[in-house]
């Protein structure tokens, strides 16, 4: 467990940064390209994370957690990736239950110290459709009071981790509007359809199909027809840990790119000397520099309750995605050919790097709320 006593900001995360450091030193960039081959999920990481206490950064001291805040959060995601790791099973972690917290009655928040340990998964979030994609106003999928109970059909894609999720959260709508149901695969499992998709990264992603399933009112989290509230409550942790994901990937190739460029000699004098060299991978620092002030405003703001959170976090998502994606194309002009040899794990990240480059929402979003410009729809 890491002391959170002193967390006051990007300064104070020395020792959080060192812990985390330690942990990866276990689950170096191998362990990660092997998990990567074989589209696994890595338990053991997950097992020693949930051992060190990350997983209960969001949540208070009162449901067994930490309490350290986005934060600590945002360093723990961060630092796994710059590790040559892959943080989104952990990102998922932290902050899917985060809606528990904020929404979830007493008995779905007694489950809450189990997530914290790590021996309780709460990885899935079900909410994208095949013909509304991320227009929550044309969802199709549905729950519909039975008795005291409700029925559930549904139809979802890109959904992550359900195949090894515990508990996942599945937004349908009702005659009141979006609503929120938690839902226990050990219970349920067999009721539920899920389908892999092959995907460039291993994501773990799926189709998933519920076909009159039968649940208890106490899966619904939070008010009927308050789902969506719940949910995009946790939007600014969600963004600024995406932003901190590409940060740390982005970091993990300047470092290799840096050792690349000073070590990689031809015509008798090391790479890094040239122009063509130099350049990309100052311009990508640049812009991972400012993409990560950004992150940190974006949590400053969030713990000052401004208004502009939001905006600040959008901001941060698609600066660091775009810095993440220019400093793999940095590496990829140090390293030449052997960037796309699996052994510089170049390439690896660059294909994670793809996932967080769907930015349209977000530009609409800036455009919108920032910009003052009218809805491009």
């Amino acid at each position: 467990m890491y002391d959170t006593s002193a967390m006051l900001g990007p300064a104070d995360f020395d020792t959080l940064r060192a812990s985390v450091r330690k942990l990866m030193s276990q689950f170096g960039p191998e362990y990660w390209a092997e998990v990567d081959r074989e589209r696994a999920f890595p338990a053991e990481f997950f097992r020693a994370a949930g051992a060190a206490g990350f997983f209960g950064t969001l949540i208070p001291p009162e449901f067994g957690g930490e309490g350290a805040g986005g934060e600590a959060a945002s360093v723990i995601i961060e630092e796994i990736n710059r590790a040559g790791g892959d943080a989104s099973v952990i990102n998922a972690q932290i902050s899917i239950c985060a809606t528990l917290v904020r929404a979830g009655d007493a008995t779905q928040r007694a489950m809450l110290p189990a997530i914290a340990r790590g021996e309780l998964l709460c990885l899935t979030v079900a909410a994208t459709e095949p013909d509304s994609g991320a227009d929550m106003s044309s969802m199709q999928s549905t729950a519909v009071r039975e008795g005291d109970g409700w029925r559930i059909d549904a139809k979802k894609v890109l959904v992550s981790f359900a195949e090894h999720t515990e508990l996942m959260m599945v937004l349908v709508g009702t005659d009141g509007g979006p609503t929120v149901f938690l839902l226990d695969r050990r219970e349920v499992g067999d009721q539920i359809e899920i389908r892999p998709i092959d995907m460039v990264t291993n994501r773990m992603t799926t189709m998933m199909f519920i076909d009159g399933l039968r649940v208890p009112d106490s899966a619904r989290v939070g008010d009927v027809g308050k789902g969506l509230a719940a949910l995009s409550a946790g939007f600014v942790h969600r963004r600024v840990f995406a932003a901190a994901e590409c940060i740390g990937n982005a970091r993990f190739m300047l470092d290799r790119g840096l050792v690349h460029a000073r070590e990689r000699h031809t015509f008798g004098r090391p790479i890094g000397q040239n122009q063509g060299v130099q350049y990309p991978l100052a311009q990508a620092y640049a812009k991972v520099e400012a993409a990560d002030l950004m992150r940190w405003d974006a949590l400053r703001a969030y713990a000052a309750r401004e208004p502009n959170a939001s905006d600040r976090s959008a901001l941060a998502k698609t600066l660091a995605s775009e810095a993440a994606w220019e400093t793999a194309r940095a590496a990829l002009t140090t390293f030449g050919g052997w960037g796309l040899a699996c052994e510089y794990h170049v390439e690896r990240k660059l294909r994670d790097n793809m996932v967080y480059l769907f930015n349209n929402m977000l530009w609409s979003h800036i455009s919108h709320h920032v910009l003052k410009l009218p809805h491009a729809y």
